[in-house]
C-alpha cells in the first residue's frame, strides 16, 4: 500500500490568495543542492471529446496495485476507475449503491497487498481483488455520541485490521474556543479504542467562521492564510506538523513530529526556514475574493445583507499573521519520504513560477527541495514518478505522470 495521505478534508487548508517569493535560493540551507524537478509530462489520462472512456468526475486519490495498474477515486460517481500503466482504460469498480460492492460516498483507498480497499463515507471499508472482483465488506462499530459526548469514530482500515481512528473536530465548536483538541486514537477491528495516539491542537483562528449573533451556527470554510497544526497517516502511526506563522520572536521553525500507533514518539525535529513577511495587499485581496464567493450564497439566506457588512465580518473572521505560514500541504511518498509543500509558490532563475516542496526522509531529515508545476495537485510520488491532477482552461481534469529527476 501507498503511504501517500494529504491532510484530511476538515485539515486541507486551501489558499484562497497565493503569493511569490522573489528569490528561490533563500529557502532554508538546510535544503541545499540542486534541486530536483520533472520532466514531462509522460503520460496524460483525460479527454476533452465524447469518449466516456476518458470522461470522468474530479479525482480525489491514486493508488498504484502490485502489478503496475494505476487506480483513481471519483467520489462522486461512487467508484474506482483502473488505467493501464501507459494510460488505457482498464475498467471500473463499484458504482452508486448500499449493496455488496458498492458505495456512497468513497473518500480513501489503498492497497494492502494484492488487495484494493475503499473506504465509504458510511464507515466502512471493501475489499476487492486485482480482478476487480468484490471480497468482502467490513464495518467497525460507530458511535455516533450525543451532543454532550464526541467519542472517535474509526476513519481508515490499517493493514493489521485494526483501524485508525478521530474525534470529529466541530467548526462551531473549534470557533467558539469550546474545543480546544481532539483525540487521534489507533481502534480495534470492532471500533473499540485501543490507545490515544495523539490529541490534536486545535485554536479558534484555524478556521473560518461567520457566527450567527444567536449562537446557533454560523458559515465555515478555510482561512486564506491557515497554519492549523495538521497531520498525515502511515501504517505505524502519523506524521504531524506544527506549521503557525512565525510572530516575530526567537527563530522561525516549524515543527515535525513522528508518533506511533502505541503514542510514543519517535522523532521530532524543527526545522528552521526564511518567513515572508504578509503583505497588507494580500490580506485585502484575499477578504475580497472570500466576500465575492459567500455572499451570493449568504444573501439568499439572509434578505437584507449587504456586501459591505458582509466584507466586514469577514474582515473581522479572517486570521490575518504578520508573516506567512511556512507549510501548505503534506504528503508521504512509496518510501515514506515526508514531502511538505512550501506554503508560497518560488520565481527559478529563468522567471518560472514554481510550487517549492521540501523533502525529509523518514526520519524527518532533510533530503532536498524540489520544484513541480504550480498548477499540478500532486496525489501520488515514487522513486520514479510523480502522478496528479492539472485542469485545462475548461477545468477540465487530467491524471498526469511526470518523471521525478532528482538533482545531483
Amino acid at each position: 500500500m501507498s503511504d501517500q495521505r494529504f491532510f484530511r478534508v476538515f485539515l486541507l487548508m486551501s489558499l484562497a490568495v497565493a503569493g511569490c517569493r522573489g528569490d528561490a535560493g533563500s529557502s532554508p540551507d538546510l535544503f541545499d543542492g540542486e534541486p530536483w524537478t520533472l520532466s514531462g509530462p509522460e503520460v496524460t489520462i483525460g479527454s476533452t471529446d465524447d469518449d466516456p472512456d476518458y470522461i470522468f468526475g474530479s479525482v480525489i486519490g491514486l493508488e498504484f496495485a502490485p502489478d503496475g495498474r494505476l487506480y483513481s477515486l471519483h467520489a462522486r460517481e461512487a467508484s474506482v476507475r483502473r488505467w493501464t500503466p501507459d494510460g488505457h482504460p482498464d475498467g471500473t469498480i463499484g458504482r452508486a449503491g448500499e449493496g455488496p460492492g458498492e458505495f456512497r460516498e468513497p473518500w480513501l483507498m489503498g492497497f494492502f497487498g494484492d488487495s484494493l480497499w475503499v473506504w465509504d463515507w458510511g464507515s466502512h471499508v471493501s475489499y476487492f481483488d486485482l480482478d476487480s472482483e468484490f471480497l468482502g465488506r467490513v464495518a467497525p462499530r460507530v458511535d455516533i455520541g450525543s451532543p454532550e459526548r464526541n467519542p472517535p469514530r474509526p476513519t481508515e482500515p490499517l493493514r493489521d485490521g485494526t483501524f485508525f481512528g478521530m474525534q470529529l473536530p466541530w467548526s462551531h465548536e473549534i470557533a467558539t474556543g469550546a474545543l480546544t483538541e481532539s483525540a487521534v486514537v489507533h481502534m480495534d477491528p470492532a471500533g473499540e479504542t485501543l490507545a490515544t495516539i495523539w490529541m490534536h491542537p486545535h485554536e479558534p483562528r484555524d478556521g473560518l467562521a461567520l457566527l450567527n449573533e444567536d449562537g446557533s451556527g454560523g458559515s465555515y470554510g478555510s482561512q486564506p492564510f491557515g497554519d492549523g497544526v495538521a497531520f498525515a497517516v502511515v501504517d505505524d502511526g502519523i506524521v504531524a506538523i506544527d506549521r503557525r506563522a512565525w510572530t516575530g520572536e526567537g527563530e522561525a521553525v516549524f515543527t515535525l513530529t513522528r508518533i506511533g500507533l502505541a503514542g510514543d514518539t519517535v522523532f521530532r525535529t524543527p526545522v528552521p526556514y526564511t518567513p515572508d513577511p504578509l503583505p497588507r495587499e494580500r490580506i485585502d485581496a484575499a477578504i475580497d475574493s472570500l466576500t465575492e464567493d459567500w455572499f451570493e450564497r449568504m444573501s439568499r439566506r439572509q434578505p437584507g445583507l449587504t456586501r459591505p457588512r458582509l466584507e466586514a465580518r469577514m474582515r473581522d473572521a479572517t486570521y490575518q499573521p504578520a508573516y506567512v505560514p511556512p507549510v501548505g500541504a503534506m504528503m508521504i511518498d512509496e518510501d515514506g519520504n515526508i514531502w511538505l509543500r512550501r506554503f508560497d509558490p518560488v520565481v527559478s532563475d529563468d522567471n518560472q513560477v514554481l510550487a517549492e516542496w521540501w523533502v525529509c526522509d523518514p526520519r524527518g531529515a532533510p533530503l532536498a527541495r524540489a520544484w513541480f508545476p504550480t498548477d499540478l495537485q500532486v496525489m501520488h510520488i515514487n522513486h520514479e514518478y510523480v502522478w496528479g491532477v492539472e485542469r485545462d482552461e475548461l477545468d477540465l481534469e487530467s491524471i498526469v505522470r511526470y518523471r521525478l529527476v532528482r538533482g545531483a
